[in-house]
């Protein structure tokens, strides 16, 4: 997945996006530091799921399959797990390609 889909998209720094997304991570104890692990956790997460075929179909279109995939991640104080989707394009050559970060929860 592209970095700029975390930082800055998801984190949104600047308000650019105006989207809001990085409240939830905020409130789980992530920030912009921690981009890089959550690309990686995302996209480890998503291909073991993707690859099991645990997920959710979206729109079908000529660019692809839309695919919702659950994503766990540990909240940063210690506390409980926190889950969310994560969205998804599977493009007609199959290789999957990560559309946004936080797609609800």
């Amino acid at each position: 997945s592209e970095y700029s889909k975390f930082d800055p998209y998801l984190f949104d720094p600047d308000n650019f996006y105006k989207h809001g997304k990085n409240r939830a991570f905020e409130s789980w104890g992530y920030t912009v530091n921690d981009a890089r692990w959550l690309q990686a956790e995302l996209e480890k997460q998503a291909l073991k799921k993707y690859i099991a075929g645990d997920y959710t179909l979206g729109k079908l279109n000529k660019d692809g399959q839309r695919i919702n995939i659950r994503i766990e991640i540990p909240r940063k104080d210690g506390g409980r797990m926190v889950s969310f989707l994560s969205g998804w394009m599977v493009y007609p050559n199959g290789s999957l390609k990560l559309t946004t970060p936080y797609g609800g929860k």
